[in-house]
């Protein structure tokens, strides 16, 4: 699950859309009891279904949802299991990422804990910068699983294996070191795109000096270095290695955030409280959009489209179980970014636990 899949599910539109998520376990017996909690979300997402729209009028639906459900299969669970179900689209995913355990119809998929588990620390990527392979990882505090994609792990052993004769050789070598770098680069930026996670770079100082060199645009975007060489191929022992100085500046990354709110305010770019935040959204004017973690608002859509009024009981199509999840659509798919940040952390800046920083 990637942000490039997350926007191909939000731009799936039809009334009803089932949601469901469920935290899973990746060993038994704990993933022994994932197979009960399914199956009693399934049977609310079934009823409510049945209850409100009718057996006939749902039954290719319930049928997916039923069918998906029935394929999951607990010995390869991760940490979240999430089913989309509507009458155009269906499909299971498996998340490497806590989600709650929830059942949400509305006329679009729930996506804000998936754009949450994206956004928020400490999920982070580490580069290790190595002659012997250069490697990508995904990591959440000390846990890192390693992605092979995006043309990693890249190999630059052997680099001026062709240097001719009369050349010198470690300038020859540090050129091509430099100039795999800049392939790496470009690679960590797909790699951002779809990620949108902070980057940290681990490496001995010749290499980094390198990547420096060879992928100046994302280096200068690099959250951390860390100075030092580490041949083990244990991701455990990598994260362990790595963790205490990646905490720390995941810390001070996420204060940027309110400065950027200040900031706003003073340029006359800042917007806050629920109809603010929801009419930048709507004009695709919201640059930065952010949200504290458990911030869920029930509302219901004026006929215009422009105003919002919280409601206790979401009912028909211009209503919302959380209409947080479509603002974050919203900006997402005005390429805007969403940040989350602790509970009541948005208290001086704004009402409602939520504000945005605005483009004009």
């Amino acid at each position: 699950m990637d942000l490039n899949t997350i926007k191909q599910v939000q731009s799936k539109q039809s009334y009803p859309s089932v949601t469901i998520t469920l935290p899973t376990y990746r060993t038994s017996p704990d993933n022994d009891k994932d197979v009960i909690r399914l199956k009693n979300l399934v049977g609310e997402a079934v009823g409510r279904l049945e209850n409100e729209f009718g057996k006939r009028e749902t039954a290719d639906i319930v049928e997916a949802v039923n069918r998906l459900a029935d394929s999951v299969d607990n010995e390869q669970n991760l940490d979240g299991l999430v089913i989309f179900a509507s009458a155009e689209y269906a499909e299971m995913f498996r998340l490497p990422f806590r989600v709650p355990e929830r059942v949400t119809i509305a006329d679009n998929f729930l996506t804000r804990d998936l754009v949450f588990a994206l956004n928020r620390s400490p999920l982070y990527l580490l580069t290790v910068l190595s002659e012997h392979g250069t490697r990508l990882f995904v990591g959440q505090k000390e846990n890192l699983d390693e992605i092979e994609a995006y043309g990693f792990p890249f190999s630059i052993e052997n680099a001026a294996a062709d240097a001719g004769p009369s050349q010198d050789i470690s300038h020859v070598r540090d050129q091509m070191v430099t100039d795999k770098m800049r392939e790496v680069g470009q690679a960590l930026a797909e790699a951002q795109a779809q990620i949108p996670a902070p980057l940290a770079v681990l490496g001995v100082d010749r290499n980094i000096g390198h990547f420096k060199d060879g992928a100046a645009a994302v280096a200068d975007k690099v959250m951390l270095y860390i100075h030092g060489g580490h041949n083990s191929d244990n991701a455990h022992e990598l994260g362990q290695t790595v963790w205490p100085q990646v905490k720390e500046a995941l810390a001070a990354e996420r204060l940027k955030v309110f400065d950027e709110l200040g900031n706003a305010k003073g340029n006359q770019l800042f917007a806050g409280g629920l109809n603010e935040v929801w009419q930048a959204a709507v004009d695709g004017r919201t640059e930065l959009l952010v949200v504290e973690e458990d911030l869920h608002i029930a509302a219901e859509v004026s006929g215009d489209g422009r105003k919002l009024t919280e409601t206790a009981d979401a009912q028909g199509e211009c209503a919302y179980d959380d209409i947080v999840d479509e603002i974050i659509e919203k900006v997402l798919a005005a390429g805007g970014r969403v940040k989350f940040v602790d509970n009541g952390s948005l208290a001086e800046h704004a009402e409602r636990g939520l504000a945005a920083v605005t483009r004009y």
